[in-house]
């Protein structure tokens, strides 16, 4: 009887110490996925981004040319900086009046900026009008993180809005709703922006 009830003090002993350590392994790996997750997501807050601190600057002297100022607010650097700028008017009609590509050397650190200087020629519009229609700017950027081995693109949406009467008007953010008919179309005239993506390097 004796021998009976300590086989089963074993086996039930047994049991539990198993169960234990199943649940002691389980923790720990949960504990390492999480540490591991909270690691990448850190490290992606981390990757290089671009805003504009200023506004753009719009320029009507014998040709209409526009300055954007990009400054690296991520913590890592950004390398192989290059873009493709699309200018073309809010009426959404006709072709772009600028296509331009350009690429930037240097790597740009954090905090650091790099300008973007877009010329229309003035055949495309000539700037001595006294009205000039709005026209839409996009900007899609490219470049690397060489701490994190990736890739990254980013869109710019941006609405001049012309001249009237004279007079120099600003440059303004896009609104949502605008987004879905400039994506329209520039499929329409065969320009393929990459969505806003991370690639890997």
């Amino acid at each position: 009887m004796e021998k009976a009830k300590e086989k089963r003090f074993l086996k039930w002993s047994n049991i539990i110490a198993t169960i234990a350590t199943t649940v002691l392994a389980l923790t720990a790996l949960i504990t390492v996925y999480l540490t591991v997750a909270a690691w990448k997501a850190q490290q992606e807050t981390a990757r290089p981004y671009f805003i504009l601190r200023e506004s753009p600057i719009v320029n009507l002297g014998t040709e209409l040319s526009f300055e954007l100022k990009f400054t690296n607010v991520g913590m890592h650097p950004a390398n192989d900086l290059s873009s493709e700028t699309i200018v073309f008017d809010d009426r959404l009609t006709g072709k772009p009046i600028l296509y331009d590509e350009s690429a930037i050397v240097n790597e740009i650190p954090k905090d650091a900026s790099s300008s973007l200087v877009m010329t229309v020629p003035s055949e495309e519009i000539y700037p001595k009008q006294f009205n000039i229609n709005p026209h839409y700017v996009v900007v899609d950027l490219q470049y690397t993180d060489p701490i994190l081995k990736k890739s990254y693109n980013q869109q710019i949406y941006l609405k001049w809005t012309g001249v009237q009467e004279e007079k120099l008007q600003p440059t303004v953010h896009v609104k949502v709703e605008e987004k879905g008919k400039i994506e329209d179309y520039l499929k329409n005239s065969g320009i393929d922006l990459k969505k806003d993506s991370m690639t890997n390097g």
